[in-house]
């Protein structure tokens, strides 16, 4: 089941976004090479300020989601504020 996170940072969470990217990273690799990783990247302001992450996951279920983001570097690390899961369904366009 595909998932949508969207998830805005604190206002003072640079400097701890920029501590736990990295393990952020591996986590989404290690979900990548499982194929549950579809995508996202980072939410700017207009001002192109880092003000959150949009991450796409495909888990079997909510619960295997909540269960991953328990351990979350940016869930841990105080980077996001607030969070919201929707259900999604990918778009597939013809090649």
């Amino acid at each position: 089941m595909p998932f949508a996170l969207i998830a805005f940072d604190h206002d003072d969470a640079l400097e701890r976004r920029m501590a736990c990217r990295e393990q952020h990273l591996q986590r989404l690799q290690a979900l990548a090479k499982e194929g549950k990783f579809l995508g996202g990247g980072v939410l700017l302001n207009e001002q192109g300020k880092m003000i959150g992450s949009n991450v796409h996951l495909g888990f079997d279920q909510r619960s295997d989601l909540q269960n991953w983001l328990e351990d979350e570097p940016y869930i841990v690390g105080r980077v996001w504020e607030r969070i919201e899961i929707l259900e999604i369904k990918p778009l597939t366009l013809p090649t």
